[in-house]
């Protein structure tokens, strides 16, 4: 009689932990993430700022639109001039967000992180002109971040690899899951 309390007392931690062994497999497949050498590289913008507002949602392509003060260049502010800042120079217009094409990629009012942007290609104007359009996943604001990007900018070698960036995607939808698990 005591072993199968035991084993009752078990079987939901057993449980937990075969659900969460699943998560994690199912999202390393789900979006692998470049090294982030190749995204700055990409990018002929990145910077830190915060999420200001959402808008121009495009229904066709389910992607939208932010407005993003801006706190620090890491590259290319000479490259943004005067028609793509917006409110006194210290806000850009961001789009593409919501691209399934890119992994960490949706924001809410508030959010800081770093955006690895170029300036919208003259396909996409006028409904993008003077917009900034995201190239590749945000990164949240840390000290390691922010010093592993400034490493790339800087083009001194860094120890990210791609492991670590698709772990990092995981484990955000990894602890959503976990969230909702708990919550309900």
């Amino acid at each position: 009689m005591g072993s199968f309390r035991r084993n009752a007392f078990y079987w939901p931690v057993w449980s937990f932990a075969v659900v969460f062994v699943l998560l994690s497999q199912r999202c390393h497949g789900s979006c692998s993430e470049k090294e982030l050498e190749k995204r700055e590289e990409e990018a002929n913008i990145v910077l830190t700022g915060t999420v200001e507002e959402i808008l121009n949602m495009d229904p066709v392509h389910n992607t939208y639109s932010c407005k993003v003060r801006v706190w620090r260049y890491l590259k290319g502010k000479t490259t943004v001039n005067g028609e793509v800042l917006l409110d006194g120079g210290n806000k850009v217009m961001i789009g593409g967000f919501g691209d399934p094409d890119i992994c960490d990629n949706q924001v809410a009012t508030g959010d800081t992180r770093i955006f690895f942007v170029n300036l919208a290609p003259e396909y996409m104007w006028p409904n993008h002109k003077n917009e900034l359009m995201l190239n590749s996943s945000l990164m949240r604001i840390t000290l390691r971040n922010l010093e592993e990007v400034e490493h790339c900018v800087e083009g001194k070698n860094t120890f990210l690899t791609q492991h670590k960036a698709v772990t990092h995607v995981c484990w955000r939808y990894r602890d959503l899951r976990v969230r909702k698990l708990l919550w309900w």
